[in-house]
């Protein structure tokens, strides 16, 4: 594996962290996930346990008191051979502990060090409280979802969250591969608000163009979900061979025309309630139709 033998330190708290040394571990990492006496915040969340073994699974764990002396010490001492620390602590606590970037790599100048914060080291929002529904809120993509009763729906997924342990992985393996050429670590950061708001630039973009855009929130025929006989169906034929040969297996070639009319929603929607998420697969066979069933998670397991 690419990262074998590297070891990661992980004092994060919840989900981006721990999300990150997950994708690390997958890739040969070892990783101590390191605990405060009272535990991962995760843990007494309705689920919690659940939740933190399927981030930590096969992870070493270990519980230390960073601000007591033996906690401090037995932390300094397993910086000294390890490659990576994680930590999303707001900005600045770590330096007041004495254990920040600069303090770490004065003993071990290999270190990468990687921060994950919501709103970014410094600037008005640096030591702001928040979490996933913010950074969505605070970047612009919140006000790109649906409208449920006109409020902006919330996803069922975190994203900031998966998106900022994603990015702080991928900046870790950059430092780690620059530190083989150079010998030496160094500090990286993600602010999960900046990150979301990097994620809403095509959208940006046509706004700013005076452009209408498109729209993939379930306004278009060729792009929505729509019900059936026992669940929902995806349609995603956004090029226009996909639509054309969407409609000629459902038998509306009138619709053919229609792909990003909103009034052909209704249309298609009544042509496909009748039948089975099986019968419609049975029907669209390997045709090249982007459409695909809604399964639980129960069915994907």
């Amino acid at each position: 594996m690419s990262l074998d033998g590297v070891r990661v330190l992980d004092l994060s708290r919840l989900l981006p962290g721990g999300y990150c040394t997950q994708l690390l571990q997958a890739q040969g990492a070892t990783v101590i996930k390191i605990e405060p006496p009272s535990g991962d915040p995760i843990r007494s969340l309705p689920g919690g346990e659940a939740y933190f073994d399927a981030l930590h699974q096969g992870k070493e764990l270990l519980t230390l008191d960073l601000r007591s002396t033996s906690g401090r010490e037995a932390f300094l001492g397993l910086v000294l051979d390890a490659d990576v620390v994680v930590e999303g602590f707001r900005p600045g606590r770590m330096e007041r502990m004495k254990l920040g970037y600069t303090e770490l790599a004065a003993i071990n100048p290999a270190l990468v060090y990687c921060a994950i914060t919501g709103y970014g080291s410094d600037g008005r929002l640096a030591r702001r409280a928040g979490h996933d529904l913010n950074y969505l809120a605070r970047s612009g993509a919140l006000s790109l979802m649906p409208r449920r009763d006109g409020v902006p729906a919330i996803p069922g997924i975190l994203v900031a969250d998966l998106a900022g342990g994603l990015h702080a992985a991928f900046l870790i393996a950059a430092a780690l591969a620059s530190r083989a050429r150079t010998g030496r670590g160094g500090r990286v950061e993600v602010s999960m608000a900046d990150l979301m708001r990097g994620w809403t630039a095509m959208p940006r973009a046509v706004q700013q163009a005076g452009l209408a855009g498109l729209s993939l929130t379930g306004e278009l025929p060729c792009y929505h979900v729509y019900a059936v006989a026992d669940g929902f169906l995806t349609v995603a034929a956004l090029e226009t061979p996909f639509w054309a040969e969407f409609c000629h297996a459902i038998d509306r070639d009138d619709l053919k025309g229609h792909q990003f009319d909103p009034a052909a929603v209704e249309a298609v929607q009544a042509t496909l309630a009748g039948a089975s998420r099986a019968e419609w697969a049975a029907r669209f066979g390997d045709r090249d139709v982007c459409v695909e069933p809604v399964f639980s998670l129960e069915e994907t397991s």
